[in-house]
């Protein structure tokens, strides 16, 4: 599950096809995808559109109850904007979008610390499907897997196409567990 954040700093980068590598489908809540490219001359905006019609079999984006109500309320008072949009319909998706089984838990891939205690403190029954990480996490465990040459070299495409992203890693309280987490999904077969 990903939030805007690494959608925009991935696509910068471009590096999207990095969300792919672990075989498993990625799923893009409907508001995330309107955040990322409601401004068509957005830093990342058309090739997120790109990427995520081109990859329709392993890139699924999932409607959300979050982003119908913004966009009843933007239809009623146009210029209406929401804070966190895109993170509360991320939340929400795994909470109800997601079927996961007993075993399986979801990652939720930010760039915002406050997305982490968020989830980590008011959204704690969710702790039990889902893990949180950033884009440093998945970044530095495909190094370490050695499907990437350099997360610092993902960085410095971004910011040299204009991004400045968060290097941030997880919270230290749920560092190992996003660490395992990326590893265990990075051994997966392809």
């Amino acid at each position: 599950m990903l939030d805007t954040g690494p959608l925009i700093t991935l696509a910068a980068a471009q590096s999207l096809d990095y969300l792919l590598y672990a075989g498993v489908p990625v799923y893009l809540p409907d508001a995330v995808l309107y955040e990322a490219t409601r401004d068509g001359d957005a830093l990342g905006a058309a090739a997120i559109l790109e990427w995520a019609q081109a990859r329709a079999d392993a890139v699924r984006t999932l409607p959300t109850e979050t982003f119908f109500n913004f966009v009843a309320a933007h239809n009623a008072r146009p210029g209406h904007r929401e804070r966190d949009l895109g993170e509360r319909a991320a939340i929400e998706a795994i909470h109800d979008a997601v079927h996961l089984q007993a075993s399986e838990r979801a990652l939720l891939l930010t760039e915002d610390d406050r997305v982490l205690r968020r989830v980590l403190v008011l959204e704690a029954e969710l702790t039990e499907r889902m893990i949180p990480i950033t884009t440093r996490d998945l970044l530095l465990g495909l190094e370490m897997a050695g499907r990437i040459n350099s997360v610092e070299d993902v960085y410095a495409r971004a910011e040299d196409a204009g991004r400045s992203a968060s290097r941030r890693a997880t919270l230290a309280s749920q560092h190992d567990m996003a660490r395992a987490a990326v590893e265990r999904l990075l051994r997966r077969p392809e």
